[in-house]
């Protein structure tokens, strides 16, 4: 999935189906799902992180398989895992969880929504609780094929359930195991994630399977190199935090200190979900008994900035400009400062809070870590929110926060239905060619994220006519 990254504009292809054995399979995505493939049918385990990826794994297995999906079990409570319950029930699946799940899923909806709120994402309706528990079954029959579901130990969340498949010796792990990354390391609120050796008894409570491949909850399968490299890097983190801990540092001095001594190993990891941060704040929550809704969002924020000397200038376009002078140095720090204080200076100005906006999506650029970018994505939406509201039909902030949700769209199969309001009132409202192009321009996107590609030709095609070497528009068609 990797290639497409050169050009942002391109098509997505929504996830590689990726063979365990002659009967399971691993649909790979920010995000994995799981098939056992019997004679009678398939089983898929987590359902994805939102329909529209729901959709697309049911197109995968429908043209791959052509066998009806029995079941969709899901392994924990976490929405990336269970948002595409509603699609595989409308499918004709019987959705299958523990009842700790269940429960869970009830009980936490609240915080689960604020969470993701708060990083950006854009929620549709609350998952589909399923109606069957995994207690009350016996061992799941696809026709040749047995699945076993096991109520595991408390790793990632309080409520993991193992599907184990003995027929393949394939085990779906759900978020007990992740790999290719650094592994989301619990959120750090409530008694979930690595806040003692609990995830460390998980991970032998995984081995004592012996399973020939551990299908994990994100990233590539797993086999003892993997899951011993996860268990060194919970082991690396239960022995630094409580050292500063009880030496008496405030969290923040901690945090700084941790991430000032990561071994190379550790820093070497990419950071697709979480950071050595997340980490920090999972292990203090438990040592400070921090447990409370809502304790997720205590921690430093991602965005740098670096308050400029003077807070006033001449007008919009000189502060338009510092930033600008900024970005192109590499200066991110400066730049955030900059605008944050150009929307302190001109508050009445939609202009200046639509340029905060922007920097702060151009800002997110500079880390990889979707938690992480959540602190930009945040606040450039309360920025973009504030422009609209002193001005509803201001063009230029439509315009950046219909971009902000085609993106969405287009990289992570989420609804494009907002884009598409935003940018149909930009182009009602646009006073030049050019903003009509650019509306035009990310309508296509919105149509090639639903899979329309004809329909997102012809507005590329369209923006280019409007504004002659449009470079976005020769991007997306060469994509």
């Amino acid at each position: 999935m990797r290639p497409a990254a050169a050009n942002p504009f391109a098509r997505r292809p929504r996830g590689q189906l990726e063979a365990l054995s002659e009967r399971a399979f691993l649909w790979r995505n920010v995000v994995n799902s799981t098939v056992f493939v019997g004679e009678r049918g398939l089983a898929v385990v987590d359902t994805q992180v939102n329909p529209g990826l729901a959709r697309a794994l049911l197109a995968a297995l429908a043209e791959r398989f052509a066998k009806p999906v029995l079941y969709a079990i899901n392994t924990h409570y976490h929405w990336d895992h269970c948002s595409g319950n509603q699609v595989f029930a409308e499918a004709g699946a019987t959705l299958v969880c523990s009842r700790r799940t269940a429960l869970a899923l009830q009980e936490r909806q609240p915080r689960q929504r604020s969470f993701l709120a708060s990083r950006g994402f854009t929620l549709g309706p609350d998952p589909l609780i399923p109606g069957q528990f995994a207690e009350d079954h016996p061992p799941l029959d696809l026709g040749g094929l047995t699945l076993e579901l096991r109520q595991g130990l408390v790793a990632e969340s309080p409520d993991p359930t193992l599907v184990w498949c003995p027929e393949e010796r394939v085990l779906a792990s759900g978020d007990t195991v992740m790999t290719g990354s650094f592994p989301i390391l619990g959120q750090p609120s409530q008694q979930e994630g690595l806040e003692n050796d609990a995830w460390l008894a998980a991970l032998d409570e995984v081995r004592g399977f012996g399973a020939a491949v551990i299908a994990p909850g994100h990233g590539p399968a797993a086999r003892e190199p993997e899951l011993a490299l996860f268990e060194r890097t919970c082991r690396w983190f239960l022995d630094e935090v409580p050292r500063h801990f009880h030496a008496g540092l405030t969290l923040d001095q901690a945090i700084a200190a941790v991430e000032a001594g990561l071994p190379e190993w550790i820093r070497a990891m990419p950071q697709v979900w979480g950071t050595p941060r997340y980490a920090v704040l999972r292990v203090w929550a438990g040592l400070a008994d921090l447990r409370q809704p809502g304790w997720q969002h205590v921690k430093p924020s991602a965005i740098p900035r670096r308050f400029p000397a003077e807070d006033t200038a001449p007008g919009l376009a000189a502060w338009q400009e510092r930033v600008r002078a900024c970005l192109e140095g590499g200066d991110l720090a400066g730049a955030l400062g900059h605008a944050t204080v150009a929307s302190e200076d001109r508050g009445r100005d939609p202009g200046a809070w639509t340029l905060l906006g922007t920097t702060l999506v151009a800002a997110s650029r500079s880390v990889d870590s979707v938690l992480e970018k959540g602190d930009f994505f945040d606040a450039a939406k309360r920025a973009f929110g504030h422009a609209l509201a002193l001005k509803p039909d201001f063009v230029p902030a439509l315009l950046a926060l219909g971009q902000y949700h085609a993106l969405l769209a287009l990289r992570g199969g989420d609804d494009s239905g907002e884009a598409r309001a935003l940018l149909e009132r930009a182009e009602a409202a646009a006073a030049s060619v050019r903003e009509r192009a650019e509306a035009v321009f990310w309508r296509g996107i919105c149509e090639r994220a639903d899979g329309a590609e004809a329909a997102a030709r012809a507005c590329f095609l369209r923006a280019q006519e409007l504004a002659p070497g449009f470079p976005p528009a020769a991007l997306a068609l060469a994509g």
